[in-house]
């Protein structure tokens, strides 16, 4: 390989990739070149005569991975095959493939993904008897990846469950062994587990990789930590790159304390700072750092914008929501106006239920948009089944939704009892809503299956007789709670969230009587987002985590909303709260507007804001 040029590099950049021998920690601030510095080390240590297949790299998505592969490929041509590039569940993947047998596992094991373990928990809570809840089988699921994932036992871990869930975990856990599976947990704690007991097999691992590296290493959880710190050799050779300011997901496990602690791990590393932001303008990083300056637990830096002077961040006061979407609407069609791409705009919320207003808004606008991983506000599935049922009002004969809701939440009916009752109804030449008293007089339905049909139609003859009495926010409200859908949801792992969906529409629902046009209408919602071309980004906080964008804006500021009012309990989810709304802000390149309401249509009702003291500590 011919000697790498290291000319389009920062100092620090250089330093970094220059580093060879030893542990290495990289503090890569917000838009300071991490990439560039992670392929060109790797690229280094190959000019260096480190041979390729002695590399490991290990990131958080395939997405990344492949990100990696493609630019090692630019810099180092065929060598860059040879190197390990992939997530963290793909390595332990591979490593089982070859080691599974100690723990009498077949080498043909297969993986269960969230459905199949969410499947598979779900027949585990039917082999038990317990009452199967909608989404129960999700949330005993998340339960059991999130104590491997922080290697805490699930009794210690918090729950609403309303029964131990450990007779049913272990069950799975029999189950899993006697598939021959593992679930994504056990990618990490199993070769954790054989690496322990078999330190032959650690150290012929650590032989086999001399060199690796780890990205966003803030995000790592306990699992991978414990993974990692058995493949690493005797040489420590390990090269880990974050920014402990992006740690925003200490919610599913990540530890931010891995990147602060890595010192105490290994005191001989050497530790270099990336300062240089090359994305966002002098105004808006100072912004930024001025924030984030305010959390105590943090590695100190000095970020230094490339792009000097230009526009920072405005913060809007507004009266209520909706003038608050409105405002972001024109002032985006003012930026598209002037010849902005929409794909250069971002549009970021705390929870998903402040997306209704800014999507409407859109919609009104005529502002092309795209949800970011996610699905818009009237696609979301408590949305799209309250909805059904108030269609079941208007529409007696709406057999489609019938078919969505008549099992939501579970009533007994199956695919071929449901199945049943549509064919009946269409040989009788009746509504299937009125064929269900016949069918069950016919035997067409039984059993549990003819009790929920029944319990259905009853609930139907309630919310018939509602409709004609109250407005349309209160029809909302009854229709989640006589549906059996409120209590359901629950017992979901983001249950309150999707409650919290819920009354949102209520709220927009509020002094409507005519049902029928409020339904033609949320029918009618969606035509802009499917146009072909180019869209407005719009998503939580989370999601705009790797992303940029020209212009930000950041709806909600507001105590309660961010900071969620979940987070106010410590210091700890305080300042990931403050992480959050620092790395929305530095997704950023030429201006970031924040925006708070004095009033908001959250949890059914009205309520007055105060403005989020995050807001107070943002530099001018």
């Amino acid at each position: 390989m011919q000697p790498l040029s290291l000319e389009s590099l920062n100092s620090a950049q250089r330093q970094a990739v220059n580093y060879l021998q030893g542990p290495l920690l990289i503090f890569a601030g917000a838009g300071s070149g991490k990439t560039r510095v992670i392929v060109h080390r790797v690229a280094n240590l190959i000019a260096a005569g480190v041979n390729p297949a002695e590399i490991l790299c290990l990131t958080f998505t395939n997405k990344a991975a492949s990100e990696m592969r493609q630019r090692l490929q630019a810099i180092i041509g065929p060598e860059a095959g040879h190197i390990w590039a992939g997530t963290f569940h793909s390595f332990g993947a591979w490593f089982l493939r070859h080691e599974a047998q100690r723990l009498d596992y077949p080498r043909s094991f297969v993986i269960y993904d969230a459905a199949d373990q969410k499947s598979l928990m779900g027949k585990c809570i039917n082999d038990l008897k317990l009452k199967r809840e909608k989404g129960l089988d999700s949330t005993l699921a998340w339960l059991n990846s999130l104590s491997k994932d922080t290697s805490c036992q699930v009794e210690y871990l918090k729950h609403e469950l309303p029964f131990d869930p450990r007779p049913v975990i272990e069950l799975y856990e029999k189950r899993l062994r006697e598939y021959s599976a593992f679930d994504f947990g056990d990618l990490l704690t199993k070769p954790c587990r054989i690496m322990q007991d078999n330190p032959e097999v650690a150290a012929k691992y650590q032989r086999m990789f001399r060199y690796i590296l780890v990205d966003e290493y803030q995000d790592t959880n306990l699992a991978q930590y414990d993974f990692l710190m058995q493949l690493v050799g005797s040489e420590h050779n390990l090269c880990v790159v974050g920014d402990d300011d992006q740690s925003i997901y200490g919610w599913r496990g990540a530890d931010v304390g891995n990147i602060l602690r890595f010192k105490d791990d290994f005191p001989e590393a050497e530790v270099i700072v990336l300062e240089h932001n090359y994305r966002s303008t002098e105004s808006i990083l100072k912004a930024a750092s001025t924030l984030i300056a305010n959390n105590s637990k943090r590695a100190p830096k000095n970020l230094r914008a490339v792009n000097l002077g230009g526009e920072g961040v405005r913060v809007d006061e507004f009266r209520d929501d909706g003038d608050e979407a409105a405002h972001v609407a024109w002032r985006i069609g003012k930026l598209l106006d002037d010849g902005a791409s929409p794909a250069d705009i971002g549009v970021f919320y705390r929870v998903n239920a402040l997306s209704r207003q800014i999507e409407e808004a859109f919609v009104r606008a005529r502002i092309p948009y795209a949800v970011f991983g996610g699905l818009r506000f009237y696609e979301r599935r408590e949305i799209k089944d309250v909805i059904a049922y108030l269609r079941m009002i208007v529409n007696p004969r709406d057999t489609e939704a019938l078919k969505r809701v008549i099992n939501t939440p579970v009533r007994g009916i199956g695919e071929k009892s449901l199945a049943a009752l549509v064919d009946y109804a269409e040989f009788a030449g009746i509504p299937a809503l009125a064929a269900i008293p016949e069918a069950i007089t016919a035997k067409v339905l039984k059993g549990k299956a003819a009790v929920g049909a029944a319990e259905f139609l009853s609930v139907m003859g309630q919310l018939k007789t509602l409709a004609g009495t109250v407005d349309l926010a209160e029809l909302i409200e009854q229709t989640a709670r006589l549906s059996g859908l409120k209590e359901a949801l629950k017992a979901e792992i983001d249950g309150q969230d999707r409650l919290t969906n819920i009354r949102e529409l209520a709220v927009s629902a509020e002094g409507v009587h005519d049902l029928e046009r409020w339904l033609e209408e949320k029918a009618l919602m969606n035509p802009v987002d499917d146009e072909p071309g180019e869209k407005v980004s719009v998503m939580t906080l989370h999601m705009s985590k790797g992303l940029e964008f020209d212009y930000v804006f950041i709806l909600g500021l507001e105590e309660g909303i961010l900071p969620h009012s979940r987070s106010l309990e410590t210091t700890e989810d305080i300042e990931e709260e403050r992480r959050l709304l620092y790395v929305g802000i530095t997704r950023a390149r030429k201006r970031a507007y924040l925006s708070w309401a004095r009033v908001r249509a959250m949890y059914g009702r009205e309520i007055y804001q105060i403005p989020s003291g995050f807001l107070n500590e943002i530099g001018d």
